[in-house]
């Protein structure tokens, strides 16, 4: 009788085919678990916490900005015009050119041979805040006189151009208040006294009905020549005194305050114009009336008149633009 072996367990899954991991093999044999000890965490000393200075924040210098171009004015080509004296207004003229009266003018003053032009008052526009470029009606800029302005536009200008020059503005206050330096060598309007006297041709007048001719078509822009719009400055012949466009093309305002009774108390000597708005005279939010000059493009040859009278209010542009002078104070 053969005795039988009890086969191991790797030998009976070698004749299985089997190949068996030696982690099987350990699970199936028989030990005593082992029990594992956990770790003891060591604990490693804290740093010392160490104060942190912060450094100091440089702030970046400011972008330089970049340079603003300065706007160079144009200066008006200016004639002078001598002291004398001459008989303002017209006896055959509307009731306000009356009475005919002698006016002394005693201050030398330079005027502009033109009126002002959209060239040069661009500038202005562009250069200062608040004032508009007026429209030109599609007439063109340039040398076409320029309208649409003001009379504290007008004056406004006028300081400008005389700090950019560097001389004394001869206006300040606003409104009603505002005051005329005529001593200061800055640019100004000129008085109503001054306009007609330099329309005239000063002290070498002839005498004409219009600025330098007694035939309207010779010197002015008005409603038979001017093809219904303004012309460019210079195109007509001037008067005695070399002063372009004083009758027609643009409206011209002076110093003035407007009152259809002034000639008949209006002083011999320089006259300023009156002092206030004529009594009675109902205020306006567009401001008092200021005299305007020389008639415009679209009047009759009468309106163009030297001695033609003419007003609107100070805050109205209209039709409106200005002609430079200067009192010559050396």
């Amino acid at each position: 009788m053969s005795t039988q072996r009890k086969l191991s367990r790797r030998e009976f899954f070698k004749m299985a085919g089997v190949t068996a991991s030696a982690a099987v093999l350990g699970a199936c044999t028989s030990k005593a678990p082992t029990v594992i000890a956990p770790t003891a965490t060591a604990v490693l000393p804290q740093p010392t916490p160490t104060e942190v200075t912060p450094t100091p924040t440089t702030t970046p210098p400011k972008p330089t900005p970049a340079p603003t171009r300065e706007t160079k004015p144009i200066l008006p080509e200016m004639a002078l015009v001598e002291p004398g004296s001459f008989q303002m207004g017209s006896a055959e003229g509307a009731p306000d050119e009356r009475p005919v009266h002698t006016v002394r003018i005693t201050r030398p003053f330079h005027v502009a041979k033109h009126e002002m032009t959209f060239e040069e008052y661009d500038r202005f526009c562009n250069d200062t805040v608040g004032h508009k470029n007026p429209q030109d009606r599609g007439w063109g800029r340039g040398k076409q006189p320029v309208m649409g302005v003001g009379w504290n536009d007008a004056l406004a200008y006028c300081n400008w151009l005389s700090e950019k020059e560097g001389l004394t503005p001869c206006y300040s206050g606003k409104g009603i208040l505002t005051r005329c330096d005529f001593s200061a060598n800055g640019y100004r309007l000129p008085t109503e006294a001054e306009w007609e006297y330099a329309a005239r041709g000063g002290n070498k007048s002839k005498g004409c009905k219009y600025a330098g001719s007694n035939n309207a078509d010779e010197v002015a822009w008005y409603a038979n020549t001017s093809g219904g719009q303004t012309q460019i400055v210079g195109r007509k012949q001037p008067n005695e005194l070399g002063l372009y466009d004083m009758s027609g093309n643009a409206f011209e305002w002076c110093w003035d305050l407007y009152d259809g009774k002034y000639y008949a108390a209006s002083p011999a000597g320089d006259p300023p114009g009156p002092l206030s708005p004529p009594k009675g005279e109902a205020p306006d939010p567009r401001g008092p009336n200021r005299v305007r000059r020389s008639g415009n493009w679209r009047e009759s040859s009468d309106i163009v008149r030297v001695t033609c009278r003419s007003f609107d209010f100070a805050g109205y542009p209209g039709e409106n633009g200005f002609r430079l002078v200067r009192t010559k104070t050396t």
